[in-house]
């Protein structure tokens, strides 16, 4: 059984990773903003859910819900950074405030659940799981400052590897579309008319879970590092 942290926990992905993980038997303790959401999880698994109501974005709220957890479960055996968002629009049209808010949620909010759990994940010879994209590994058209906060979430990553890959376990899963609320971050009208169709037709949030849980009950002695994971045909 692993004591387990989830950011981005009160839906989509990180809501599917919580059930999934609870039924094989692992404790969980949710980030989220949305404390209904939260409650409802929490009380449908009593005894192996607990949560915090925060935002990655603030410092504060990362160490309380890092302090949260090991109050609730004794322990942390790994972080799963899911939280994150995208805001969709041409260079010329975007706002420097979505640029911002991409930043702050994508790296910062990774950097500062990682700050507060580091040195307990090592001591625990446990596991960092960060959340990417295929966006890691490609740029696209009106998601430019999406994919470079992707494309640092896979460095962080790999920055974890090279400094403590003998101590933890490092991984980042890399998925293409999820139907999930993620899109609807986007105010532009054409853009949504157009993408929306492509992510109501991309991966269940219960594909990207099923390879959280895989990756953390692999065998000892081997780390998976990165799964890339698309729609099939």
């Amino acid at each position: 059984m692993k004591n387990i942290i989830i950011t981005g926990g009160s839906s989509g992905i990180g809501a599917a990773t919580a059930q999934i993980l609870i039924e094989k038997g692992h404790r969980v303790h949710l980030m989220g903003r949305n404390q209904e959401k939260l409650e409802a999880i929490a009380l449908s698994f009593p005894g192996s859910c607990s949560f915090t109501v925060g935002d990655v974005r603030i410092v504060a709220d990362c160490q309380r819900t890092f302090e949260d957890a090991k109050t609730q479960m004794g322990s942390v055996d790994v972080l799963i950074n899911n939280a994150g968002l995208g805001i969709f629009d041409p260079l010329t049209q975007a706002k420097l405030e979505d640029w911002h808010e991409q930043v702050d949620t994508n790296i910062k909010g990774v950097l500062n659940m990682i700050h507060f759990s580091l040195s307990e994940i090592i001591s625990r010879k446990g596991h960092i799981i960060n959340l990417g994209s295929v966006a890691s590994h490609h740029v696209f058209p009106n998601s430019g400052i999406y994919c470079a906060t992707k494309h640092a979430v896979l460095a962080i990553g790999e920055s974890l590897k090279v400094e403590h890959g003998k101590q933890i376990r490092i991984t980042t899963i890399c998925p293409g579309a999820v139907n999930t609320p993620f899109i609807h971050a986007t105010k532009n009208e054409d853009l949504l008319k157009e993408y929306v169709p492509n992510f109501e037709k991309g991966l269940n949030p219960k594909d990207i879970a099923a390879q959280m849980a895989h990756v953390i009950e692999a065998p000892e002695g081997i780390n998976i590092s990165e799964i890339i994971i698309r729609p099939g045909v």
